[in-house]
């Protein structure tokens, strides 16, 4: 017998039965950004250049184990999910519009501006990590 790793594929010498199941394992430096993540944050996960990213939420967040004295990383079990309108495939993030608003240009592109040095925006929005 052979599992694969969170595959949701069992393999035996007799047959092959996927399960559907499309789990990933990601593992995030612990920071005051980090800490905050829990099951009701969603990722796009994907090869940079794909038109269309696969959209994961944060099915078991494991902080414990990897950290000491407030210092080490988070390791985390990530579900595949169905993307919503309110993903930017553009940027890779998931839920983007629905903290920011779509504006589009006349190529009807997003128009983004972010800075990274900043902790919130002018209207105390938080900015993505």
């Amino acid at each position: 017998m052979k599992y694969t790793d969170l595959t949701g594929e069992f393999e035996d010498r007799n047959f092959i039965v996927s399960r559907g199941d499309s789990r990933i394992a990601i593992t995030l430096a612990k920071n005051k950004k980090t800490v905050a993540l829990d099951r009701t944050n969603r990722f796009l996960v994907d090869d940079p250049e794909s038109r269309l990213k696969l959209a994961y939420t944060l099915s078991k967040p494991l902080k414990l184990g990897g950290t000491f004295n407030g210092f080490g990383v988070y390791k985390f079990v990530l579900q595949e999910v169905n993307s919503s309108e309110d993903d930017n495939f553009f940027l890779g993030i998931a839920d983007y519009f629905k903290h920011f608003p779509k504006e589009t240009t006349v190529d009807h592109c997003p128009k983004v501006v972010i800075d990274p040095d900043d902790e919130k925006t002018d209207d105390g929005r938080e900015v993505w990590i």
